[in-house]
């Protein structure tokens, strides 16, 4: 038996502990967490119901950076394997995306879309140099 802060490390980076035994992972699948906000879609490797007080407020300010139209948030997830990759459509149905963020590099391989990579909020969080690298690469949307 793992120890609870040895879970909630694993269930940080996106490692499930247990898996449902009706629905086996054949293709070993992955879930990918989605926050979408104004015309701005972010993808997970935890749900941001999970993220801390600080990690959401600075989703919020990257998302608030970019300055989509205001609308209000949508989330969800989907499940996605290097086999079945996910594509926009399934995301954003016609919508027209300003900008996608990939917090996580565990997810990137199951996605097919061009999108901006990130380091996850806890990790800029830690280390405030990566905020910067983000801020960059967010930069040319400011005048879009």
């Amino acid at each position: 038996m793992l120890s609870n802060k040895s879970q909630y490390i694993l269930s940080k980076i996106g490692i499930p502990l247990f898996r449902d035994a009706n629905k086996p992972h054949v293709n070993d699948e992955t879930r990918i967490f989605f926050f979408q906000k104004d015309n701005i879609l972010t993808l997970h490797a935890n749900s941001v119901d999970d993220y801390s007080e600080k990690e959401m407020k600075l989703l919020e300010a990257i998302i608030e950076s970019i300055h989509g139209p205001n609308s209000s948030p949508t989330m969800g997830s989907l499940f996605a394997s290097n086999t079945q990759p996910i594509e926009i459509h399934q995301f954003s149905e016609g919508e027209k995306l300003k900008a996608i963020i990939i917090f996580s590099s565990l997810i990137e391989s199951c996605i097919k879309i061009n999108a901006i990579s990130s380091p996850s909020l806890e990790e800029m969080l830690s280390d405030k140099s990566l905020k910067k690298t983000l801020w960059q690469k967010l930069k040319s949307l400011h005048t879009i």
